[in-house]
């Protein structure tokens, strides 16, 4: 793989790279990276402009340097220019409101004791009086009626910046929601006038209508109720109703990703119409307007599914592929694919966080690098064989790429991966292929019985074969975690490994070495960091007294009344992460003013009951979780509340941040 065939790929990873960096310059202003930008250019302009044959040698590497640091600088300007610290009229930069006017931006969405909305934020009145504002805000109201995208609302009350999380390692909902630019949230209830009511654009209006008609055809055509809920998901991008049993039978058979409308599905219907006509066969002209209409009808089905950001991706990678095709019949797939990302982030640089733009793009990338090599491997003579070969070949391929990624943020590989994606990607076809000619055909009864039977009929059978792999031994291995510098150097080993077998040269088998042994070094390290953990952590939690000891790799837990969705989200992270899940018990007793905790070995450690801290205290440090880092904990700053987050207790002075 020769990178200067790829100007793209190289000029997407550097702009990526400056995204990155971002977050770590102090937050420079727009100001001055624009400066440090046009000085670059004009430095790049001039060396262009200046070269000579005879200046070769001594341009060499500067002038690529040179354009590279533009790429970066340019990554870290956009991420400057969209970061809402440096945007007065942020509502970061508001405090004391007592009333806001905004506008309702998406359409109800009902949830278990409330209905949530996304509003904007046109001004807030604090005690200076009405001032100018924006900024986006998550609000729970439990109106009668439905608040339709614009109307204009005045609400009553102050937006509360979304908290972090209060536990080390837990899910941080206000990281999750900064990447979608919302700090604030609001349980206004009923506390709001409706000023005016919205009426969603024509074309918003009628696509409102066309999902709303087809989610309709399909609770009426297809009886079953578990096949309409992964009809409503495959077809329509409709999840909300998904049991979370079906949900998680699915996850552990490693085919959750046919149930959430992504890349797949987009590839799938981009696929389905090359079945009956090839491009790259046509001239001009037919494979432009081909190609035209099939990108109509993939942003379509975008329209349909709710422009989720998962289908956005992909109908931008699929745009900038059939572009790419009517250009010529055998184009490059790596450019359009790094075009499509670098547009996608100069939109929007923070979505290098999400994780569904990760997977997509690593998925993408493991397919087109892997899948060849892997397919090369067997050439069956049965045409069947060898399309159950192609597939697993794809599954394969993409789970080689993205399993680094989900094993670092979900902790869970499926085992039978490669057995249920034999089922579950054919499967998601042939639905896929009966569902979309069901509701193209759907306003006639006759046909839309007929091939919501065959529907109903093909998700039922799938089902079966999803829910038979949950039933086997060791369906999935659980508590897994890779850390970042883990991520770079498994994907690192990958990339050798795959430049070796295309080059095959003695320098890549070095490299393969290298990769190799710098992981085990790593591993050691990271052994002989845990075995120098000696701390004691009291959890946050909603109910309940939470605690571990930890130990070098020994962890021992004393729970007394923990709610399990506490143990499961608050407590459970840390352990995967940090210390280990096989557990022993401690001993906890209640005395007065005092927790007593008998430690192993004998030792007693004595806790107050209001501020936790050990006596005697001359031996310890005492830190709280707040904002993603552990800060130091003063008990007299707290005199009559203990801070609402984890509290970490160090032994021998020696605190070790993890």
């Amino acid at each position: 793989m020769k990178f200067n065939e790829f100007p793209f790929v190289r000029y997407t990873i550097f702009f990526v790279f400056g995204v990155l960096v971002y977050p770590y310059s102090n937050q420079m202003l727009p100001g001055r990276l624009l400066i440090a930008l046009i000085v670059f250019l004009v430095l790049y302009t001039g060396l262009v402009l200046s070269y000579t044959p005879k200046a070769r040698k001594s341009l060499y590497f500067l002038v690529p340097a040179i354009a590279y640091s533009n790429l970066v600088l340019m990554g870290m300007f956009v991420a400057s220019i969209r970061d809402v610290y440096h945007d007065p009229d942020h509502l970061v930069h508001f405090s004391g409101i007592s009333e806001y006017l905004a506008e309702v931006k998406d359409l109800d969405q009902p949830k278990p004791k409330s209905i949530a909305n996304l509003v904007e934020v046109y001004a807030v009145r604090t005690q200076s009086g009405w001032q100018k504002a924006n900024g986006k805000v998550q609000i729970y109201h439990r109106s009668a009626s439905q608040l339709m995208p614009g109307s204009l609302l005045l609400i009553d009350g102050t937006p509360e910046k979304i908290p972090s999380s209060k536990n080390p390692e837990a899910f941080d909902y206000a990281s999750f929601m900064s990447q979608k630019r919302i700090y604030y949230s609001d349980f206004i209830g009923s506390d709001f006038k409706l000023l005016h009511v919205g009426e969603l654009p024509p074309w918003h209006a009628g696509i409102v209508s066309l999902r709303q008609f087809l989610e309709g055809k399909v609770l009426r055509f297809v009886e079953d109720d578990a096949s309409a809920q992964i009809a409503k998901a495959l077809l329509l991008g409709q999840k909300k109703d998904l049991d979370e049993d079906i949900g998680e039978a699915y996850a552990t058979a490693g085919a959750m990703h046919i149930l959430a409308v992504s890349g797949l599905h987009v590839g799938i219907i981009y696929g389905f119409f090359f079945l009956f006509f090839k491009p790259q066969k046509a001239k001009k002209f037919k494979r432009v307007l081909f190609l035209s209409l099939v990108v109509l009808l993939i942003w379509l089905y975008a329209a349909i599914t709710g422009f989720s950001p998962s289908v956005l991706r992909a109908a931008a990678m699929f745009t900038f592929i059939s572009v790419a095709q009517m250009k010529s019949r055998n184009p490059s797939i790596f450019n359009p694919l790094a075009l499509s990302a670098m547009v996608l982030l100069v939109y929007d640089p923070f979505l290098v966080y999400a994780v569904g733009f990760q997977l997509s793009y690593t998925a993408l990338l493991g397919i087109l690098l892997f899948q060849p090599l892997i397919a090369s491997l067997w050439s069956p003579d049965s045409r069947y064989l060898r399309y159950l070969w192609d597939i697993s070949s794809v599954g394969l391929a993409a789970q080689l790429a993205t399993f680094p990624l989900a094993i670092h943020y979900f902790h869970v590989f499926p085992t039978y991966f490669f057995l249920s994606n034999l089922l579950a990607i054919p499967g998601a076809f042939i639905i896929m292929s009966l569902g979309l000619t069901f509701l193209l055909l759907s306003y006639w009864s006759v046909p839309a019985s007929f091939l919501g039977s065959l529907v109903n009929e093909s998700i039922r059978l799938l089902n079966e074969g999803i829910f038979s792999f949950q039933k086997l031994p060791f369906a999935k291995l659980e508590f897994l975690y890779f850390r970042l510098p883990e991520m770079i150097l498994i994907w690192s080993l990958l990339f050798c490994t795959y430049q070796l077998l295309i080059q095959r040269k003695k320098q890549q088998v070095l490299w393969v070495i290298s990769v190799l042994v710098l992981l085990g070094f790593y591993r050691i390290f990271e052994t002989w960091e845990k075995a120098r953990q000696h701390y004691l952590l009291v959890y946050e939690v909603d109910q309940g007294l939470a605690i571990d000891y930890v130990c070098g790799e020994q962890v021992f837990e004393a729970m007394v009344e923990v709610e399990p969705d506490d143990f499961r989200y608050q407590i459970l992270p840390h352990r995967i992460k940090q210390t280990g899940t096989n557990v022993g018990k401690l001993l906890v007793r209640d005395e007065d003013e005092f927790i007593h905790l008998e430690l192993p070995g004998g030792k007693v450690l004595k806790l107050e009951k209001q501020t936790f801290r050990p006596k005697p205290d001359d031996a310890f440090k005492m830190h709280f979780w707040s904002a993603g880092k552990w800060r130091e904990y003063q008990p007299s700053a707290f005199a009559n509340s203990l801070p609402e987050a984890a509290l970490k207790i160090t032994f021998n002075n020696q605190l070790t941040f993890l």
